[in-house]
């Protein structure tokens, strides 16, 4: 019984020890090329998305689409650099 318990808390450790913290993840991100302009723009109508979330080719379509929704609710649209720089960091993670 005794093992049993040393082997749980062993294992629990073992898998803890590979995560990163949230505040550890964020402070990676914000390191990041075009970060910034990512949060800044598609925090207007939700939270940043993932990178995953799309292949790296179709972040160029799914930024274009989402300014035509910015267009729409007469929010600011990013300029070309900012929408490059939007881009590129979706595609880098």
């Amino acid at each position: 019984m005794k093992m049993m318990i040393v082997m749980i808390c062993l294992a629990l450790f073992l898998v803890g020890c590979g995560k990163q913290s949230a505040a550890q993840r964020e402070a990676q991100e914000r390191a990041k090329p075009g970060y910034l302009e990512a949060k800044s723009f598609c925090s207007q109508c939700h939270a940043l998305p993932f990178s995953d979330q799309h292949p790296p080719a179709a972040w160029p379509y799914v930024v274009s689409r989402m300014e035509s929704y910015m267009e729409a609710a007469h929010r600011r649209v990013p300029d070309p650099a900012e929408q490059q720089a939007i881009i590129a960091y979706f595609q880098s993670n």
